[in-house]
């Protein structure tokens, strides 16, 4: 595993320092560069609300609880397939989220200290370096953007584009939940999962301002449409599993 991360660590460095790699591409202007990164940003957040909603529906117990995790489920995983099938289309990028699962397990490994030298990506030296190094490229035709935490894309700092690939972020998200049971944990899932909606209308609401394509915009206005209704009705579940 430690060779597999090692080999995309150097072939991320190469791709930064390959003559051309700063040049004019698909999506060079400043409107693309953001239809990228909300792509690429969006795409993460969805998987977070993924493996959110696939822990709720391992640990929660009430019925509507668990009808909101399917519904997220079923709703952003549509969603993913559709934002990745854009990226390819308009900018030739084969864009692959990471589960936190896995991030997570990545980012162990390379807080042991042994990758590298001890060099780590993420808020380290090794993190400083690459988004030195990819700050402002523009994506590549071909470009596969799969992701290692805190690394840099082609698109600027960042592979998560719009939403750092952030560890403290991705485990605050599900901060306390593993030791809760219950009502308890369903009522935190919750509260967590309106501040993750939050963050999906704040991007959307951003990338309104700078898109181009009648589809993105159109899917951008959705989500804050759906996930606007969507912490209504769970603030009214909060309210309902705090009562009862």
């Amino acid at each position: 595993m430690k060779r597999v991360l090692i080999a995309l660590l150097t072939a991320v460095i190469l791709l930064a320092l390959a003559p051309g790699a700063l040049a004019d591409g698909p999506g060079a202007g400043r409107a693309g560069r953001a239809e990228v990164r909300f792509l690429q940003g969006m795409i993460d957040h969805h998987q977070m609300a993924l493996d959110m909603a696939g822990d709720c529906l391992n640990k929660a117990a009430t019925e509507s609880v668990r009808t909101v995790c399917q519904d997220i489920i079923e709703a952003q995983a549509r969603e993913i397939a559709v934002m990745r099938g854009w990226l390819l289309v308009w900018y030739q990028i084969d864009y692959k989220p990471m589960p936190m699962s896995h991030m997570m397990e990545m980012m162990g490994m390379m807080g042991e200290g042994n990758m590298m030298g001890g060099m780590h990506m993420g808020g380290g030296m090794m993190g400083g370096m690459m988004g030195g190094m990819m700050e402002g490229a523009t994506p590549q035709a071909g470009h596969e953007g799969h992701h290692m935490a805190g690394a840099a894309t082609p698109m600027g700092p960042g592979m998560m584009g719009e939403v750092q690939a952030d560890p403290p972020m991705m485990m605050g998200m599900m901060a306390g939940l593993s030791v809760l049971e219950g009502r308890e944990y369903e009522i935190a899932w919750l509260e967590a999962m309106i501040d993750h909606h939050d963050d999906a209308l704040h991007m959307s609401n951003r990338i309104l301002e700078r898109v181009e394509h009648d589809d993105l915009r159109t899917m951008a206005e959705q989500i804050i449409e759906d996930q606007t209704a969507e912490i209504e009705a769970m603030e009214t579940l909060i309210t309902e599993l705090s009562a009862s």
